[in-house]
């Protein structure tokens, strides 16, 4: 048979090698394996580079909550140190007290009485000393065989700002009806002496002048006494005066003394304004009289 293998391979053209596709695949796997391996390194700091480059924003940027507020600490537990003398017990050289002082005017307690039928006289300066004021009523009687004449002295007094020392009353055997009893018209000056300065707390005392009784009442600084002369069994004495006779009473009268403070504002008109009409009164009360001066 003639040889044919050497001639057949003769006529076939001599081309280039043919490289394998598995190694095409293995290249590919394996730059994408690096590529990878660079851009997700470091914190896929290289993606993000590459990304922003060519527009992609692949990571957007991520939104952290903010973080919680601190908690205040709670505040330390106040302190408050009292002064010595608020827990120490009060000295008695230093203690006051309740102070009674007048609601009224010399001037005003006047013309009260004028007002009254009792004419005194006006409110004005004295003839021995110009810092004292006062007015007076005085009446007389007739004689009838041995007694005396029945006689009543009224006097009120004080200083120049109106502010009332005391007040005075003499009577020399009075009139009584048949009961022994005050007569009403002598009766009405202690009535009015009495309700004028406002004092509720004298109770008794109004009584037992018209039952010619003895009587002495104080209280915060007032006092009031109607007594019977020892030795002239016919004549009364009736005194209303204030006396801060007691350290306490002094220091109080001293430190609300009108000298250091402002006068304070009259508001007699409004309260006798709020007061409701239909309170009844007795009949032989009489209104308080409306004072020019300051009241305390």
């Amino acid at each position: 048979m003639p040889d044919t293998s050497s001639s057949a391979y003769a006529k076939q053209p001599v081309g280039k090698p043919r490289i394998p596709v598995v190694f095409w695949l293995l290249l590919t796997i394996s730059l994408s394996l690096v590529m990878g391996t660079v851009l997700l390194s470091n914190d896929m700091k290289h993606l993000k580079t590459v990304s922003h480059y060519f527009g992609f924003d692949l990571f957007p940027p991520e939104v952290r909550p903010p973080p919680p507020k601190a908690i205040p600490r709670p505040a330390p537990p106040a302190t408050f140190a009292l002064p010595l003398h608020v827990i120490e017990p009060p000295a008695a050289q230093t203690a006051s007290t309740f102070l009674r002082t007048w609601r009224i005017s010399g001037a005003a307690m006047c013309a009260a009485l004028r007002n009254a039928g009792i004419e005194t006289t006006d409110w004005a300066a004295t003839s021995f000393n110009a810092d004292t004021f006062e007015c007076f009523f005085e009446q007389s009687g007739k004689r009838e065989k041995d007694q005396l004449p029945n006689s009543i002295f009224v006097i009120v007094r004080g200083d120049a700002a109106g502010t009332i020392n005391n007040m005075r009353v003499k009577i020399v055997n009075p009139e009584t009806d048949q009961n022994g009893q005050l007569d009403p018209g002598i009766l009405r000056i202690f009535q009015i002496m009495l309700r004028q300065p406002q004092w509720l707390d004298f109770h008794e005392t109004l009584n037992a002048i018209k039952n010619l009784r003895d009587i002495k009442e104080d209280g915060f600084g007032a006092s009031i006494s109607f007594t019977r002369e020892v030795l002239n069994p016919g004549n009364y004495n009736f005194t209303l005066s204030l006396d801060a006779t007691s350290g306490p009473q002094k220091r109080t009268r001293n430190y609300f003394s009108s000298r250091i403070w402002l006068p304070l504002p009259d508001h007699a008109v409004d309260i006798n304004s709020a007061q409701p009409e239909s309170v009844s009164e007795p009949s032989d009360a009489e209104a308080p009289a409306e004072s020019p001066e300051h009241r305390h």
